[in-house]
């Protein structure tokens, strides 16, 4: 065993103790296997040992047990079994107020950070994923949240308070706050924080005038935050959207920083489903597939540029990013047409950068986003370059065989419907939707239906509207050369285990959870393809399905936070 730096803890009693008799002559203790070796040969031993067998030499003896648990035997096994050095599925950069470690995405462990709990990580990451091993024996706690979802406190006369439970809740986490808003349409508006302790605290937003409004979508700013502070994005369906921050220590004191009302109140750019926030910039994409982009650096809302697709439809999922100081990187996936009446999934990148000259034809973009406004400034953030790729190629005119060999292998990956699309930027899930959804249910969810809404026979189904599909997303970096390789979106395997139609799910750093529309929740490792059932189906929900609407569910490195049929439910795996 390698030389290495000693473990924080407290050395043993030297081996061989000595001790003396009545006589004054020293006389030594009968020697064992566990005083007559010291504590580098025992850890050069339990090197060799498995975690299992190392959990089981705990009981043996005190000395043992201290020994078992070095935290450097625990790293190397950490690694060993899970390829990597830090938690997944962390975002932002918000540490926990309990004194318990976290790392934010994509950190790595260095020298220079303090000494981390590699045995409580790889317990963490063990019930990830195992998940539920039985019935009645689940590897995480469970608690039903208790905050107040809609704004019960205002006149319950008004006809727009009235919240039922086809109302979505959207879910932000942040570090030890979970952020709820319903989309209830209202007109007091509010975010509700809840901190671990179960304290909540309502931040009121800016009242609309003379119309219900909801909170369309909440996005977590993903920049290195200079203070204790957090930024968040609150999107209304009117268009507008506040920019709030928040103190997580102290979730009372919070700060209404800027607000945002479209200069005109079109039916372009309304309502904004999804949006990124990476100060300075912030993007919003709208229900028509317009992509607006927003420049924050002089302390005022400035819109920079409006992008069009004809091609991209909802739903979809943003990840923006900071790959160097001067410029941002934008990563979309969304739904497609598939010629006749099918859907399949794309994805797009937009290096957006501060340039003083407005984007053109003149850049030869392959994106199927084109530019309809450009706010007049002397500096601007735009979109300096992008390209794009689709799972699912039809070629035009006349085909060969190879052509046609290659469509055959992608035709049983053609959806009818498309419940839900994710994306952290390396894998893209694909979700099916129930092509037995009425139309009206799938404009109110966001996702793409069949055309007029018709469904499909049973026996005519093209995939399992249970099964996900899971898709690498490949973008080689920008090069000059002509010969640079293509972005691709390569199809890797089918997802099986959910037990019903997906109603949601959520990705980040190669972890993907799926909600179930019964309410089942299952955990994928895309990395390794393995998954697990965290949560069965749940008899509430499948007693009020033709209630339940489309559900919610987000994740970070300890907790599965769902909403679904009017509850939301909290597991934590940090047990």
């Amino acid at each position: 065993m390698s030389k290495r730096e000693l473990s924080p803890s407290a050395l043993p009693p030297p081996k061989r103790a000595h001790t003396t008799n009545n006589r004054g002559t020293i006389r030594s203790l009968p020697l064992n296997f566990d005083n007559s070796l010291y504590d580098e040969l025992i850890l050069c031993i339990f090197s060799h040992l498995s975690w299992v067998d190392l959990c089981m030499t705990q009981s043996t003896s005190r000395n043992w047990a201290r020994l078992a648990a070095d935290n450097e035997l625990w790293r190397h096994i950490f690694i060993k079994v899970y390829g990597r050095t830090r938690l997944r599925g962390a975002k932002g950069f918000i540490g926990r107020l309990d004194g318990r470690e976290i790392m934010p995405m994509p950190g790595r462990v260095t020298k220079s950070e303090p000494v981390k709990n590699w045995k409580w990580m790889f317990r963490i990451s063990s019930n990830w994923r195992k998940g539920m091993v039985q019935i009645f024996y689940c590897r995480c706690a469970v608690e039903e949240f208790k905050g107040d979802l809609h704004n019960t406190h205002e006149d319950p006369n008004s006809s727009s308070s009235s919240a039922t439970s086809h109302d979505q809740t959207h879910v932000v986490l942040v570090g030890p706050l979970t952020i709820t808003a319903s989309t209830a349409l209202t007109t007091a508006p509010f975010l509700q924080l809840t901190t671990v302790n179960g304290d909540n605290h309502i931040i009121p937003l800016d009242k609309p005038q003379n119309q219900p409004v909801a909170v369309s979508t909440l996005a977590l700013d993903q920049s290195p935050p200079v203070s204790s502070h957090i930024s968040l994005v609150a999107c209304m369906s009117t268009g507008d959207f506040h920019i709030i921050k928040v103190n997580p220590s102290s979730p009372a004191l919070f700060s209404r920083v800027l607000g945002y009302r479209p200069p005109q109140r079109s039916s372009r750019a309304l309502p904004i489903i999804r949006a990124a926030f990476y100060h300075p910039l912030l993007v919003t994409l709208a229900s028509d597939f317009t992509l607006s982009l927003f420049d924050l650096s002089d302390g005022a809302v400035q819109r920079t540029q409006t992008l069009t697709s004809f091609s991209s439809y909802p739903p979809a999922s943003l990840v923006l990013s900071s790959p160097s100081p001067t410029a941002f990187k934008l990563v979309l996936a969304y739904a497609v047409p598939v010629y006749p009446r099918h859907w399949s999934v794309g994805a797009a990148e937009l290096i957006i950068a501060r340039t003083s000259q407005p984007w053109t034809s003149q850049h030869s973009l392959t994106s199927s986003f084109k530019e309809d406004y450009i706010h007049g400034s002397s500096s601007h953030l735009t979109v300096v370059s992008s390209r794009a790729i689709r799972a699912f190629e039809v070629p035009s005119g006349w085909i060969d065989e190879n052509s046609l060999r290659t469509m055959r292998e992608q035709w049983g990956r053609k959806l009818c419907s498309v419940a839900d699309v994710q994306t952290d930027g390396k894998w893209v899930v694909l979700a099916p939707g129930d092509e037995f959804l009425s139309d009206e249910h799938s404009v109110s969810s966001g996702s793409a239906s069949p055309i007029n809404g018709s469904s499909t026979p049973m026996e005519l189904r093209l995939h399992s509207p249970t099964a996900l599909q899971l898709y690498r997303l490949v973008l080689p970096s920008h090069s000059s050369s002509v010969s640079a390789s293509p972005p691709k979106l390569n199809f890797v395997r089918t997802l099986h285990g959910q037990t019903s139609p997906i109603s949601a799910i959520a990705l980040s750093d190669g972890r993907c959870v799926s909600l179930g529309q019964n309410g089942s929740i299952w955990v994928w490792d895309l990395e390794g393809g393995t998954g697990a059932e965290v949560a069965p189906a749940d008899d509430f929900v499948i007693e009020h399905k033709m209630q339940a609407g489309r559900g919610t569910v987000a994740f970070d490195e300890r907790r599965i936070v769902s909403a679904h049929a009017g509850r939301v439910v909290i597991r934590r795996f940090d047990i």
